[in-house]
């Protein structure tokens, strides 16, 4: 299959000579090809870690093809693919780090640096799809089979289907939910904003990142879709909801992430207007509302994952969302609600502590620990 792809691209007879598996994950693998020692990546649908994720494919493919016709890529490019056979190959980014790596080194200026191309490369991703809805929507039709079917990313149906839990979950803590039910409903309008609504990558993690030569590359875009911008960026402020190397990202190290975030997307003449702040408030009140669930169950028991437990992340993301609602002024109600969980979180778990990446640590500070492997929640 692989070969037949690669000689529809390339005009020539192909021939793959080996491969081997990436991240000990059997969906993603390298190929060598026997001619040129060229290499690709191939990736299948995934069926471990996750569960059943035919959607993932078909959403990666969906966005690699949409993202591939750039100029300046911000993700692998688009070699072939057989969405029946499910089957992908793509461009194989060769050496290179991750913005994991770097935050979990020792060095504080290239994880600084390795930060604002981060920044950067999702402005240059969001700045290129805003207004090319019916670009994208034909390729998700075609995917889908059926005219009008719109991708959206996992986070928004997180929210949606956590709402019912989370409230469920404060009321377990006896605390009033009133109102509240209708902020989360309006969470994705707020989101939205005036207009930032692009191709949304949905899952930002540091390790989801090839960086080589001071230029950030977005890979991995199994849980992406069309949606508010502000879920990608929030990742900065949260910090990094969906990933397995979790710790303190302070503001002088996120700050001028952010900063080039805005300068990027404001020179590719995108409008960051009065309610951009707004819409990342949003995006972190997603965050709280679609762990409500994790929550509860972390009332009961703390569990490892990744760099740290569970519990430093809840109260971390409670934190950062009440931060950014008490200076906005948006959503008082779940505001309200957060500051009331965060506070009886913090008398039932004294000792939870939030690490600082070894990059940006103070001194005397715990830090993230690096496990041997990748792994997700």
């Amino acid at each position: 299959m692989a070969e037949s792809l690669l000689a529809s691209r390339w005009g020539t007879g192909v021939v793959v000579r080996d491969a081997e598996t990436i991240w000990d994950r059997s969906h993603i693998v390298r190929l060598r090809l026997a001619d040129d020692d060229r290499t690709v990546v191939l990736k299948r649908p995934r069926t471990d870690n996750f569960g059943d994720r035919a959607r993932g494919f078909d959403a990666e493919l969906a966005a690699l093809e949409f993202l591939s016709p750039m100029e300046t890529a911000v993700a692998p490019r688009l070699i072939g693919a057989d969405p029946a056979a499910g089957v992908l190959i793509m461009e194989d980014l060769g050496p290179g780090s991750s913005l994991a790596d770097s935050l979990l080194a020792a060095d504080r200026g290239r994880a600084e640096a390795d930060l604002i191309s981060y920044a950067r490369a999702i402005a240059a991703m969001h700045a290129w799809s805003i207004g090319r809805s019916h670009e994208y929507g034909q390729i998700g039709a075609r995917l889908a089979g059926s005219p009008g079917t719109v991708m959206e990313p996992d986070w928004m149906d997180a929210i949606t289907r956590a709402k019912e839990r989370f409230l469920a979950m404060a009321a377990r803590l006896g605390l009033a939910t009133d109102g509240v039910d209708q902020e989360i409903d309006s969470l994705g309008a707020l989101m939205a904003g005036t207009g930032y609504v692009g191709l949304v990558h949905s899952d930002l993690c540091p390790d989801n990142t090839h960086i080589a030569d001071g230029t950030c590359r977005i890979i991995d875009f199994e849980t992406s879709g069309w949606g508010p911008i502000a879920l990608d960026v929030a990742y900065l402020l949260a910090p990094f909801p969906s990933c397995w190397c979790f710790a303190s990202l302070p503001a002088d190290a996120a700050g001028p992430a952010l900063l080039a975030y805005r300068d990027q997307a404001t020179n590719a003449g995108i409008n960051l207007g009065p309610d951009w702040e707004t819409a990342l408030t949003a995006a972190l009140a997603g965050w709280v509302v679609a762990r409500g669930a994790r929550i509860g169950r972390a009332l009961e028991e703390d569990r490892n994952w990744g760099t740290t437990t569970m519990r430093p992340r809840l109260l971390t993301w409670l934190h950062s969302f009440i931060e950014a609602a008490s200076t906005t002024g948006a959503l008082p109600r779940l505001r309200s609600l957060a500051e009331a969980i965060r506070e009886l979180l913090l008398l039932r778990w004294p000792d939870a502590v939030v690490p600082d990446y070894p990059a940006l640590a103070r001194p005397g500070a715990p830090l993230a620990q690096s496990p041997r492997r990748r792994n997700s929640d």
